[in-house]
């Protein structure tokens, strides 16, 4: 029986098709787990008419993990900050899986407390330096995906305490 995993998709709105091929690729991805079942939820769930903040807080609530697409449009946007980052930075924090979309300047940007944790990007022997999936050439960007696959996988393991057989 696999363990349900729900992650609350986190992206900023100037990234959306972007953050929409990541994720296809990314669901195509883990669909075939043998351990987890995963979930996504965004935004673009919230139907015609209903209240966006109220879903977005319910998904928060109910989420296990955030999934986290970031570029300087998720740092400068003031939604995330205030409503979103709070639920997955800090002491109570909801565990997290932090992924470079687009690059960010380390040194220049405001990582609104994320610089305390690994954020993924493809880091290889033959790259120059680690890139973010807009970096990536289409090649680059199924290794990407196989290798955040491989990730998210061990830190489930870790969190659900759950080894490989």
């Amino acid at each position: 029986m696999k363990k349900t995993i729900t992650f609350f998709i986190s992206y900023a709105r100037a990234n959306k098709g972007l953050a929409a091929k990541f994720l296809d690729k990314f669901s195509e991805q883990v669909t075939p787990s043998k351990k987890y079942k995963y979930m996504f939820w965004r935004d673009t769930e919230i139907l015609v008419g209903e209240n966006w903040n109220d879903e977005i807080q319910t998904a928060l609530k109910q989420c296990d993990l955030g999934l986290l697409l970031i570029s300087p449009a998720f740092l400068g946007s003031q939604y995330i900050d205030e409503h979103e980052l709070p639920r997955f930075v800090g002491s109570d924090a909801k565990p997290l899986i932090p992924i470079m979309l687009q690059s960010v300047n380390f040194q220049r940007h405001d990582l609104k407390g994320l610089q305390d944790g690994q954020i993924f990007r493809l880091d290889r022997p033959n790259l120059r330096s680690p890139k973010s999936y807009y970096e990536c050439s289409p090649l680059q960007r199924d290794q990407f995906i196989q290798e955040v696959f491989k990730q998210v996988e061990s830190r489930l393991d870790k969190l659900v305490g759950i080894r490989d057989t």
